[in-house]
Parts: structure tokens; sequence; C-alpha cells
């Protein structure tokens, strides 16, 4: 997949004397997902002239490339912000050409603890991931949903593959009850080691009432593996009750989980804060609901004073048929959007309403190129500052002069034809 562009125009000989910019070679994407290692040598017309490290010219019209590329061009190459939109952006995520024969199994397992014969893992390593797997596993569907939502981010964020490095996110499958159960134990006693407070005591107490319970989460591997197998700290956990759960790319579940874990790590890292909520939950069931044609994903949470009171929010029984439902419930006027009040919602504070008032609201902030545009800003904005943006700010990035404005076309889309 790498070192090859599609739709290449035309390849030339190349001199240094034609460099018209002084940047550094940088991976440069197409919408199919194929790479090539070039610096930007010119852009006019609409058209991109890059040259490999091979001295060769390559010439492409701006439509072809990832809107993170475009991003660079109008940052670094003073191009006009309107290529930007130019072109639909399609789906990028099924758009990509993964090469599941790429995949390779390793040996000999994962072991995340020499204090123990238990807890190894097969493994399947890709470019961006390691599949680490327990029991009656396919881990391929798994591994190629994975690849294909990394491009999508990779599409829209301009500085995700450089952030990201050359390190691998560990995604766990675990089919095997007495794996799964290590597995829980060990990342149980990581926590209570680490619990200096009441907030620590508190994730201990929520990781030991929700294990059993969920069928997917995160984790956070120590640091001294992650050096060594150059891992991302934070792991995917996914508790499969079936071997042939996960056997197709896209399935709903595994995509609302991977999905909202990408962009969480675009983020920097951040958690928290009004809108945090929104944002990334949001993000994750609409890359399910578009990737999947359907929303099965129901939210696990556990509360009070020991963390021991279990609750599980979910949205309209019927996971087709919401947008429609939803449609007429406005239109009646039997659910009133409010933004501040879903920009602001927790998990404590869901219902089916507000959950899916949050599906259409994370959809409509994608909903057009402008808006996919504008969803970019807003996400290099969280990692740059570590912070949500306010209401008010939100609505600035989006082009509006207040939240009313904002919340009208919000409406306004939710009600209309496109939303769908």
């Amino acid at each position: 997949m790498k070192n090859i562009v599609r739709n290449i125009i035309a390849v030339a000989c190349f001199s240094l004397a034609s460099v018209s910019y002084g940047e550094d070679s940088r991976v440069w994407t197409s919408r199919a997902g194929t790479t090539v290692d070039a610096s930007l040598t010119r852009f006019e017309a609409d058209i991109v002239y890059l040259t490999t490290k091979e001295r060769k010219e390559i010439k492409l019209p701006v439509t072809d490339l990832s809107l993170a590329d475009r991003q660079y061009l109008v940052e670094f190459a003073k191009a006009d912000e309107k290529i930007l939109t130019q072109g639909e952006l399609g789906v990028p995520e099924k758009e990509v050409r993964v090469d599941s024969k790429t995949f390779v199994k390793l040996e000999p397992k994962l072991v995340l603890s020499n204090d123990s014969s238990e807890g190894l893992f097969e493994q399947m390593q890709t470019e961006h991931f390691l599949i680490a797997y327990a029991g009656k596993v396919r881990p391929h569907a798994v591994a190629e949903m994975a690849e294909s939502l990394w491009h999508g981010m990779a599409f829209y964020h301009m500085n995700f593959r450089k952030d990201w490095g050359d390190k691998r996110k560990v995604i766990f499958l675990c089919e095997d009850r007495d794996a799964y159960k290590w597995l829980g134990e060990w990342y149980g006693k990581i926590l209570t080691d680490a619990a200096t407070d009441q907030d620590g005591q508190m994730r201990v107490a929520r990781h030991a009432a929700t294990w059993d319970k969920v069928g997917g989460t995160s984790l956070s591997i120590p640091a001294e593996i992650c050096t060594r197998e150059k891992f991302h700290e934070s792991a995917i956990v996914f508790n499969l009750k079936d071997g042939n759960d996960y056997k197709k790319v896209f399935t709903a579940f595994p995509t609302h989980c991977i999905a909202g874990a990408l962009l969480q790590q675009q983020m920097g890292g951040y958690t928290g804060g009004n809108g945090f909520f929104c944002v990334v939950t949001g993000h994750a069931y609409y890359k399910e609901i578009r990737l999947s044609g359907i929303t099965e994903t129901h939210l696990i949470d556990a509360g009070g004073s020991g963390g021991d009171e279990i609750s599980t929010k979910s949205g309209f029984d019927d996971g087709t048929a919401w947008p429609r439902l939803l449609k007429s419930e406005v239109k009646r006027g039997k659910i009133k959007p409010n933004l501040l009040e879903v920009y602001t919602v927790d998990q404590d504070t869901l219902n089916p309403a507000k959950l899916v008032l949050m599906y259409s609201f994370a959809n409509y902030l994608q909903s057009t190129p402008q808006r996919v545009c504008a969803f970019s800003r807003l996400i290099r904005r969280v990692e740059a500052n570590q912070a949500m943006p306010e209401p008010e700010e939100l609505a600035k990035i989006y082009g509006f002069d207040s939240v009313e404005k904002m919340e009208a076309d919000w409406v306004a889309y939710i009600t209309g034809n496109d939303f769908k």
C-alpha cells in the first residue's frame, strides 16, 4: 500500500533547480489509501506537483488528495481555502484498499507479565496495530476494520499520521474466558497500585464492577512494555462471547469503539470537560452508523459512592429507523433539540431522546465538506489547548456568530431531506 499513488497523470525527470517550495518530504495520501513519500514542488490551477526521493515528478489533481493534504497546502503552500471543499470527500474508510496479505502473525506470543504462565496472547501485526487474541478468534476482520478507520483519521486530520509515529495500538480480542479474566485481574492490580487518591480508588471500583459486563473497554499498558514493544499506551479490549462475533469488517460495536479511541488519541489523550462526551461518543456513534448502517452500542457505567451501581444507556429501540423517528418527533414538537443541553450532556444525564439527539448532532458536525473541515479544526484546537471549546467558540468554528444560529441550522438539518 505504500509508495504508490493512484491516478498518476505524469511521471517525468526532475531537476532540483525547479523546486518552488523548500518543505521537507512528507507522506501524501490518496482517497484509496495509497501513499507516496515526496516533497511539494509547486501547486497551480488545482494541480499538485510532487517530487519523490528518486527525483521523479508526480502530477495530481487536488481532488485526488486527502483533506489532510489539502490542509497542508493551505497552511504551507498558501493555497486558496476553496480546495478544502472541492469535490466529494466520500467515505475514505470504505474506499481504502487494505491488503490483508500484509498482516503478519508473530511468534512467540505476547507476554504482559513475567510473573505468570497465564496471560499469553497470539499476535497479528498490521501496519498500525497489534491484534492480541485468545480463544476461537478470527482477527483479520478487526485488523482490516482498524486499518480502515486509521486511514479515515489520517485522511481528515493533517497531523494524525505524524503524531501516531511508528508505534502500534494494541487491540485485545478475548474469547477465551480464562484469558479475559486474567487480563482483568492484571489491569485491576495496576489500577490498585496506582490508586493514590479518591479518583484512583473510583477507577478501581468501576473496573471491578464493569469488567465482566462490558463488550468493549480500554486499558493503559505500562510504560516499560510500551517502550520495549513500541506500543501506544492506550489499548482497546473486546470481550467476545463467540469467536464469530466480529467476522465482517465494520461490525457496529467494534467500529464504534475503535473510532472513538482513535479520535481521542488525535485529541492528544485529552479527556473530560463539557463537550468531550458529546464529541467523542457522538463521533463513535456517527462512524458506527455511517459504516455499518445500524447502531447497536449500549453505554455501561458504574456509579454510586462505591462504583458498584451499574447503569445502561441506549437510544431508540430500532437501530435503523432512528433518523425517521427523530425527524418526526422534532417536527411534531415532542422533542425539542437544545444545542447547549446536548453539547454538555454526560453519561449520567443521558436518556434515549438525548442520546439520539447526540447521534444527530455528531452526524450534523460532519455532514458536508465544509462541516468536515470545521470538525477537523475543532479537533486540532482540542489537541493544541487540551480543552474543549465553549459552545460559543464551537459556533464560531462552524461559522456562526451565536449558539442560537448554529442550533437553528442543526434543527433545519434534522428536519430536512439530507438527514437519513
